[in-house]
């Protein structure tokens, strides 16, 4: 499933543009006609409250309404932006004009962000304590003293960002890539980059055919 499709469901896609009527509940505190408002989503329930700017700590609350798709998307935040402007008053009532919209610029910086503390943490020095294992599917036989691991080097980190399949493969004694697909998970593929990473050699514990799949039991060399 993609990400949009992830964050805003089948039936709640963005852009979202529409003048939505609040039910006023203070007269006291002045508005006008073209002010943008501060909007909150009461956790885990469709209220959405109206506040005006400036406001804090639940001071300012000018207008409340129960609407689920912007509800849906004030839930999502770290991805959307919302604009918003007073279009109508009354008595009784405030008209917003409420734009929710994919902010691509968030999207990119949330990327670059995730990029970063994965590149961090595959640099981060590693003594693993225990073992673990990997798994390649290959239809050729394979020995257990017939194959090396191989990783990317440390300086190839940021180019194999979201590669993870690419990062680790065998190649037999003369150094040539052994047809195997990895199916290594990825908490397993950062165990073992970040061991490398970190100057061990890596050793192979346990070695086990089923079918066409390999599982493979390694650590480090004391």
């Amino acid at each position: 499933m993609g990400i949009f499709a992830t964050l805003f469901g089948n039936n709640k896609k963005l852009p979202f543009k529409k003048t939505i009527r609040f039910e006023r509940n203070n007269y006291d505190l002045e508005i006008n006609i073209g002010d943008k408002l501060n909007i909150w989503n009461k956790p885990n329930t469709q209220q959405v409250n109206l506040y005006v700017k400036g406001s804090s700590a639940g001071d300012g609350l000018i207008g409340t309404t129960t609407n689920s798709i912007i509800s849906h998307h004030l839930n999502r935040l770290e991805n959307i932006g919302i604009d918003n402007k007073v279009v109508g008053i009354t008595k009784n009532s405030i008209d917003l004009f409420v734009h929710i919209y994919i902010d691509n610029e968030i999207i990119q910086k949330n990327q670059q962000d995730y990029k970063n503390e994965w590149i961090e943490k595959l640099n981060k020095k590693y003594n693993p304590k225990s073992s673990w294992k990997i798994r390649f599917y290959s239809e050729i036989k394979i020995g257990k003293n017939d194959f090396l691991i191989k990783t990317i080097n440390k300086s190839q980190i940021e180019e194999y960002y979201e590669r993870g399949k690419e990062t680790i493969w065998l190649i037999d004694k003369k150094g040539q890539n052994i047809s195997a697909e990895n199916q290594i998970g990825t908490v397993e593929t950062e165990r073992t980059l970040r061991a490398v990473f970190s100057g061990h050699e890596l050793e192979i514990i346990n070695f086990k055919k089923d079918y066409h799949y390999y599982y493979i039991e390694i650590g480090i060399k004391k």
